[in-house]
């Protein structure tokens, strides 16, 4: 029987396909195995950041993976065989205690950074710590083993002068550059400068006249009386006021950020004296929102051992990174860790752990109708399990329970009150894409633009993917910012393609471009070039600021060019750092449509655009869309399960993709395309 697991890697985790007798093979779409994201696997290294929030970062190296001791991990079978959810089936992990020093450095530099911002630094130095407390805190291999092998500058994020405080932590225990830092500018009152009317001026003021160090000191100086004679009776009311919402702020996670999180806390929870019998997440992040409001959700089933499931709750509050144990019963724990993410425990039972998962993963609105047809059947859903009176009727698997309720199981990314009950009592739910049903990337980078790796790399990265074919879509000459390719330059590309297809066959890649609209909506290249091009894409980077008067027209236009097959990451946005355009996106979808231009759902963490919602209006349309990673590197392929996730939450069936297409179909349909 084959099971899912996961091989810790020196630079990231992997999702890796076991056979049971330990043998370790790659999880991709060419060995016909996997569930509902096939061979997706997921590094804590990308574009997009660290794995305890992180919102910034650098691509890592390659991996170097290892299954050695997998024989001694028994398989834990997942709730749902047919559709797994990533990262959510058993883990071979490194035991906690091993990385406590990277768990201990991480808070330590993150405290450097909020003492920085106490003190009112904005700059390059304070990122630095930031980043270097995400690599660290992602980093699987303690940092003693790392120190002994001299290869601490291997941690992303960490240069010469930050390897020089982690050893001075490993030879003493602490950071004196910390201890300064934070006796002038304790971290703990970095959330006053969220505060109204706080900066760094008046949050170092205060801390002169009260010696607090941090929000509890804040508190008892009110009740003293003292902060009022600081502040005045007026502003000190106020800031009391909004300490509630300072103490616990809602972080708002880009998705793979949150599930990079989550995949740290399920390694670290692993500990064999409390092992749950399963764990796996739960919350949005399962539902594949690409913002995750507030925190991860786990689930799991505590070990066998005695009294394991208060040790497992005790475990997650005494982890190094946490700073607050917010809320505490005795079969849940919700903490803080030292970046702001909010983690969230929930213990079950074996004949609990459908119902706990289900509604541990909601949405609201999902649950709101499922209770709704519990109550018509005379039945209470709670997370003990869907009972009649006092008779369990049904709780031990989600199957079980959307049985009895006249359901079939129905997957995490469609659970939001949008059609799927109606879909599922119907008998009419989709038949969702997953990454086995991709059969090429069509958004690739190389290192004559901004990509980082060379066209055969890349072609070679995305020939071990199983893939057929990757469209190479380097940026056209006006985008100057990234060295895009000029006519000549383009020509040097086209027989480096030819070159590469040579060694590379029968794996393909097509000679493409991802093409500037300039600001009246005309396109980079003249259309005698773009009819020698196997791919056009065609993408906004200048004039975001357009109003919807102009930006609009400016798409359709692009969009409707008999020589254009795809527009890339159609709303511009950066989750987090840039809103969308302007745009009236039902009218983009509407002229793509008739045009027969496809709409790309992207991979990329940063964008994840299309989002379900819009890709599933695509649908609706008649429309079809593409799923591309925007691969700047090797790694980047590996981000293509976000894209899948935003596809399966539009309702996106392989039929509404491209590139799930064999070549010689791809080729065809380009073909009908400039004919059409």
């Amino acid at each position: 029987m084959c099971v899912w697991s996961a091989c810790v890697y020196p630079r990231g985790l992997a999702l890796r396909h076991s056979d049971g007798d330990g043998e370790c093979a790659s999880a991709s779409r060419r060995n016909g195995t996997g569930g509902r994201f096939g061979g997706a696997r997921v590094h804590v290294r990308d574009r997009d950041g660290g794995a305890l929030s992180g919102e910034s970062g650098s691509a890592g190296g390659a991996n170097a993976a290892t299954c050695a001791s997998q024989k001694s991990h028994p398989a834990i079978k997942s709730s749902h065989l047919a559709e797994r959810t990533i990262l959510q089936n058993h883990f071979h992990v490194t035991p906690p205690l091993r990385r406590a020093s990277n768990l201990a450095v991480a808070r330590l530099f993150e405290e450097i950074a909020q003492s920085l911002e106490v003190a009112g630094e904005q700059g390059h130095r304070l990122r630095a710590y930031r980043r270097a407390a995400h690599g660290v805190a992602a980093e699987s291999e303690p940092l003693e083993e790392l120190a002994a092998t001299g290869r601490l500058r291997q941690i992303a994020g960490v240069g010469a002068s930050l390897e020089a405080l982690i050893a001075e932590f490993l030879s003493t225990g602490g950071i004196r550059t910390h201890a300064r830092l934070v006796g002038d500018n304790p971290p703990g009152l970095a959330p006053l400068l969220r505060a109204r009317g706080f900066g760094p001026a008046s949050v170092q003021a205060l801390h002169a006249a009260l010696g607090a160090t941090d929000l509890d000191a804040v508190e008892r100086a009110a009740e003293e009386g003292r902060l009022a004679e600081v502040l005045g009776q007026r502003r000190a009311a106020d800031l009391i006021a909004q300490l509630p919402s300072l103490r616990n702020p809602i972080r708002t996670l880009r998705l793979k950020s949150a599930w990079e999180s989550a995949a740290a806390f399920l390694e670290l929870l692993r500990d064999p004296s409390v092992a749950p019998r399963q764990i796996e997440v739960a919350g949005a992040a399962r539902r594949m929102c690409e913002s995750v409001v507030g925190g991860v959700d786990l689930v799991a089933i505590p070990g066998q051992a005695g009294g394991a499931a208060t040790s497992l709750l005790d475990l997650l509050e005494r982890l190094p990174s946490v700073e607050q144990v917010i809320g505490r019963d005795a079969t849940s724990t919700r903490v803080r860790v030292h970046n702001g993410v909010e983690v969230r425990l929930q213990l079950a039972e074996p004949e609990t752990w459908g119902a706990a998962l289900l509604l541990r993963t909601g949405s609201d609105a999902h649950l709101a109708r499922l209770r709704t047809l519990a109550e018509a059947r005379g039945y209470r859903l709670t997370p003990a399990g869907l009972f009649s009176d006092d008779r369990l009727v049904a709780s031990a698997t989600e199957e079980n329970v959307y049985a009895a309720l006249g359901l079939p199981w129905i997957a995490p990314e469609l659970r939001e009150d949008q059609g799927e009950i109606e879909a599922g009592l119907a008998g009419n739910l989709p038949r969702l894409i997953g990454v086995d049903d991709l059969r090429g990337d069509l958004h690739c980078h190389t290192n004559w633009t901004d990509g980082t790796a060379s066209l055969g790399d890349m072609a070679a990265a995305a020939r071990a993917r199983g893939y057929q074919y990757m469209a190479l879509t380097d940026h056209s000459r006006s985008l100057t910012i990234t060295n895009g390719l000029s006519l000549e330059r383009l020509e040097e590309a086209r027989r480096l393609v030819q070159r590469v297809n040579e060694e590379l066959a029968p794996f393909v890649v097509l000679l493409g471009t991802e093409m500037d609209i300039l600001l009246d909506g005309s396109l980079d290249y003249p259309d005698e070039t773009l009819a020698t091009l196997d791919y056009v894409s065609a993408s906004v980077h200048s004039g975001f600021k357009q109003p919807a008067s102009e930006i609009t027209p400016r798409i359709v236009r692009a969009v409707e060019h008999p020589l254009v097959h795809t527009l890339n990451h159609p709303h511009g946005r950066m989750l987090g750092a840039r809103p969308a355009y302007a745009v009236d996106m039902p009218a983009v979808i509407a002229a793509a449509t008739a045009a027969g231009c496809a709409l790309e759902v992207s991979a990329d963490p940063a964008r994840m655009d299309l989002d379900g919602g819009w890709a599933r209006q695509v649908r609706a349309a008649g429309g079809c869309c593409t799923v591309s990673s925007d691969a700047h590197s090797t790694l980047d392929f590996d981000n293509i399960w976000l894209g899948i996730g935003s596809a399966r939450r539009g309702w996106l069936e392989p039929r509404d993709v491209l590139n799930t297409r064999s070549l010689d179909e791809f080729r065809a349909h380009l073909q009908r395309r400039r004919r059409g």
